[in-house]
């Protein structure tokens, strides 16, 4: 069976708004197709998007085990609007194959303690979240 070490690094992404979460000129961000009161143009205004921005927190993945080489790969290669990779919620969707074995290397980078969910897995509740 395959081993596949996933190299995941906690971080921080500072003044994010989900509105626009990257200033890349490919991107169409800041979009109201429903035009909602005070968006009647389609565009969502700037002090908008300054009032949702938050501090971030994604599992950003790494090629190496000391955490200096991202895997900057795109989520949907096939999506224009995918922020570049210092601007990307969520930071890392893992893909594997069946029998593959993961290990699943996690670094904290940020100061306060964080729990570790995953999707798809099999496991008992007392896994959940540690």
């Amino acid at each position: 069976m395959a081993l596949h070490n996933v190299y995941l690094k906690i971080e921080e992404i500072a003044d994010y708004s989900p509105v626009e979460p990257s200033p890349h000129a490919a991107a169409n961000y800041r979009r109201d197709c429903m035009r909602n009161p005070g968006h009647e143009d389609g565009r969502i205004p700037l002090s908008e998007v300054q009032a949702r921005k938050l501090v971030a927190l994604v599992y950003r993945e790494y090629l190496d085990p000391n955490y200096l080489v991202p895997k900057p790969d795109k989520i949907v290669q096939a999506d224009i609007n995918e922020p570049i990779f210092p601007h990307r919620v969520p930071g890392a969707v893992i893909y594997t194959r069946p029998g593959e074995h993961l290990h699943i290397h996690v670094l904290n980078g940020d100061v306060s303690p964080h729990s570790f969910h995953l999707h798809g897995l099999r496991y008992g509740i007392d896994s959940d979240g540690s």
